[in-house]
Formats: C-alpha cells, structure tokens, sequence
C-alpha cells in the first residue's frame, strides 16, 4: 500500500536537517531577537534553541518551518551553508518613544525596502532606461529649513491654489505622494505599530525611499511624514523617524514638512488681519488645516514657527491636535481589491519600473511576481489599475 501525502509530509518534518547552527544565529540575529523571547516564540527552551543554533543538536524540517514562519524568513535563508554579512541598521532618530527596540514587523518592513532596492540596483546595472533618476535637491543642518522648502517645492511646482482644489484629506496624500514619485523616490506605506515610529527613509547611492507608518492615525499625519521623510533625503541622514522636536535632524525635518506644506505669505493671508502673535483656538487651527489640505498638528506647529502663534502655543495643548476620525464601514461594494491594497504598500513607481523590467525582459515573471507580491495571472490588471 502506497504511503499517503499526509503521511510523506508527516516523515519529511520528522527529518533531521543539517544546517550550519550559525545561520540560526544569524536569522535570529537579524530580527533583533535575544535567546529567551526567540525561544519562547518557538516554543521551546532556551537551551534547545542553544543547541540548534550550536551544531549541537540537528533541528527537524518542520521545526526549521516553524521558524522560518516566526522569524518571518525565506526558509531556504535557513539552509545557507554560511550566513550573510549582518547590514548596519538605519540611524534611529527616535526620541518619543525611548529605547523601545524595534519590533519584528518594522525589522522585516526595513528588509522589505531595502530587497527592493537592491533589487532596483541589479536593473539599473542591466540598462539606466527602467529604473528612474532620482532628481531630488540637497540640504545642511545649518540651512534655514524655510527657505529649502520653499526651493523644493518650487521644484515640485505646486501652487496653492492647486493644493486647495484636492478635496479631502486621502486625495491629498495621494497627490503629494505621486509628487514626491516624479522625484524618482520609491513610497511605501506599510502598516507598523503606531507607538514605535512614524516612518523611514533609506538611501542607497542613486536609489531613495521612503515608508511611512499606514497605521498613522490620520491622513494629514501621514502626508507630513512623508515630506519630514524627503527633507530626511535631501538631507542625506536618512533613518528611522518619530518626529521628535529634541533631536536636531528631526526638528530640522520636522520645520521643513511644515513649510513645504504651509508656506509663510498664503499661511499670513489666510489668518487675517490678527494682532500676532495670537493664541488660537481650537477652531481657527482646524479651519486653516482645511484650507491647506494638512493635519492640524502641522498647522499649529507652523502657527508657532513663522511666529504668528506664541512661543510654546504648539506644546501647550494636552489633547492630541489630530483625532482619527470612525472609520466608515466597508461593504462588499467598497472593499479594495488585493491589486489596489498592494499597489498602495509598495507604491506605483516601484510597481511601474517592475512591470517595465518584465517587459524589456530584463527580469522573468517569477521574480516580477515576487517584486510586487502577485501572481504573474494579475500584472493585467495591475497595469489597469496604474492607469
């Protein structure tokens, strides 16, 4: 009688693998676990995990499945004879939330990114054509974060008046984030813990990113992330963000998004004719975070930058600025398709410059697949969604 699949698979994870137990070292390394909570995610003790990860003791497949699955790893990583070179980590600039280490998901979101820019760099070395120049200005500490601003956003060539006509506060976001694309800057919007950090840039040569935190409580949060990001790149101090005031790279970055986003002379027309500096309410903050299409925290923060607001005016409030709003319900009808969610994680200029190398046949479909994270049978519909 012929074995069954159940049973082939049953003898295939009761299989000792010889691994080389630095690997395991190596894997647990990289996603910043110590012995006893990596032990405790596997299930097993301390010293067993020692002893896999010492040659000491041969781990089964499944075991070596279960931790691929923890660790959130290629399993074949798991079977290298030797392990990688372990990469410098992103500079933390964070300051808000202390010396939390960073969590499983921010570490595989880093090494997400950064895969796709390598992988980027072997299409670019193939043919310059696919993937885009980056065309983005350059900064110093020592600048005035205003006037850099307002170069760059000339550079974007965006009026106000252009910036008032998006009608909400998504539409926006999506706008300034196509902007920042025609820059040659990869986007990301990757859902990370909402108490660990607001987002990330990562420079590589002639290759930027830029992630921000999609769990980010409101839209104008994550449209100011993204430009504390970019001055984060023209800076040339890329990391990993919490948009502290007390660290200088992120006030400076911090300064910069606020007045990319709300320039001094339409912010003075829009208050009025008001003694300043005046204590504003509430409502005045909110009426003219409408008007800019931006967070109320940006609005207050500029408020007391440019000197309209008092000293302190920003700090001064206990309540958050920005509140997220009840979510609508989804129905059937307004669920997004798996094509949109993912265009939306890893952005239109990485999906794009993908479905450009597959076409010039400078990479296959299988590692097409693996770039955007759908199967080959959707690009159709991909490339329909990118319009």
């Amino acid at each position: 009688m012929l074995p069954t699949t159940n049973q082939i698979q049953g003898r295939e994870a009761m299989a000792e693998v010889p691994v080389n137990g630095k690997v395991l070292q190596w894997a647990r390394a990289i996603r910043g676990l110590g012995i006893d909570s990596a032990a405790a995610l596997l299930d097993v003790s301390p010293d067993e995990l020692r002893a896999y990860e010492s040659g000491e003791k041969r781990p089964l497949v499944g075991f070596l499945r279960l931790m691929s699955a923890k660790y959130r790893i290629n399993f074949t990583s798991l079977l290298m004879p030797e392990p990688l070179p372990i990469e410098k980590p992103p500079t933390d600039h964070r300051v808000r939330y202390g010396e939390r280490p960073l969590s499983l998901d921010t570490l595989v979101a880093i090494e997400e990114v950064n895969e796709a820019l390598e992988a980027f760099e072997d299409i670019q070395s193939e043919t310059r054509r696919i993937v885009p120049t980056l065309n983005i200005g350059e900064a110093q500490l020592g600048d005035d974060p205003e006037t850099v601003a307002a170069r760059e956003r000339r550079r974007f060539g965006v009026s106000i008046e252009e910036q008032r006509t998006w009608r909400r506060l998504d539409e926006a976001r999506r706008q300034w984030r196509r902007r920042i694309e025609d820059r040659g800057v990869f986007t990301y919007m990757i859902p990370l813990p909402p108490e660990e950090l607001s987002g990330f840039s990562i420079l590589r040569d002639e290759l930027a990113a830029i992630c921000i935190n999609d769990r980010e409580p409101t839209e104008g949060a994550k449209i100011f992330t993204f430009f504390h990001e970019y001055c984060h790149l023209l800076l040339r101090q890329t990391g990993i963000s919490d948009e502290n005031n007390r660290n200088r790279v992120e006030r400076f970055c911090n300064d910069f998004a606020a007045s990319f986003l709300i320039p001094r002379n339409p912010l003075i027309e829009a208050i009025g004719d008001v003694e300043t500096p005046y204590e504003f309410s509430d409502a005045d903050v909110k009426r003219l975070a409408i008007r800019f299409r931006v967070s109320n925290r940006a609005t207050a923060l500029r408020l007391e930058k440019t000197g309209l607001a008092p000293t302190g005016f920003y700090e001064r409030r206990t309540a958050p600025w920005d509140l997220p709003s009840e979510p609508r319900p989804v129905t059937s009808e307004r669920q997004p398709s798996p094509v949109t969610l993912r265009i939306k994680r890893i952005g239109r200029l990485h999906t794009a410059t993908v479905l450009r190398a597959v076409e010039r046949r400078v990479i296959n479909s299988f590692d097409a697949s693996e770039l955007i994270g759908l199967r080959p049978a959707t690009f159709g519909k991909v490339e329909a969604a990118l319009g």
